[in-house]
């Protein structure tokens, strides 16, 4: 196959994911994919606009097994699946402005799997902002007041997401992230 058509496949392939056609799209390597190129360990070509630092945590969606999850990274933490996330006080956002972030709206509770786990969305402190996929951003304010324990969820599509462990008086902003085994992997 020339470059001139595998880039025109690739072209087809990224405006099919884009438009929602063909069951999920993209071009899966080991980890499968929905929308944009997925490599398996969550990262994508999806061209996001998405800078991971500290405090802004670039969220992706990929495939492991036949179901969708979230893999999280930051400045210091390469996209990974359901990570375990320790975060200190302060201002935290959960950038969704990648494309395989479309229908799978990121939400906070105190409950496992938030709502499809019998619990509710938590809200206290908690903004979203925007459409996943495109410009979405769920930020959250943590504080002395913020349980210890939240988990991070999608709103649609239950078993994606994973906890939030919450330590006050830290001596260090840095988001720690603990590698889990997915129960459905």
């Amino acid at each position: 196959m020339s470059f001139k058509n595998l880039n025109l496949l690739l072209l087809s392939l990224f405006i099919l994911a884009a438009c929602g056609g063909g069951g999920g799209g993209g071009t899966s390597y080991g980890g499968g994919g929905s929308g944009g190129t997925s490599y398996g360990d969550g990262t994508t070509n999806d061209a996001s606009s998405c800078n991971p630092s500290i405090t802004n945590l670039c969220v992706t969606v990929s495939l492991v097994g036949s179901s969708n999850k979230y893999f999280v990274q930051n400045s210091s933490n390469a996209a990974t699946s359901q990570p375990t996330l320790t975060l200190n006080a302060g201002t935290y956002v959960f950038d969704q402005s990648g494309l395989t972030n479309a229908t799978h709206p990121l939400r906070i509770s105190t409950t496992n799997d938030g709502t499809h786990g019998g619990g509710a969305a938590y809200t206290t402190g908690v903004t979203v902002n925007g459409t996943p996929g495109t410009d979405g951003k769920t930020t959250i304010v943590i504080n002395s007041s913020t349980p210890t324990t939240l988990y991070y969820y999608c709103s649609v599509h239950s078993g994606m997401g994973g906890t939030i462990n919450i330590v006050l008086g830290e001596s260090s902003n840095q988001v720690e992230f603990t590698e889990t085994t997915p129960s459905n992997a």
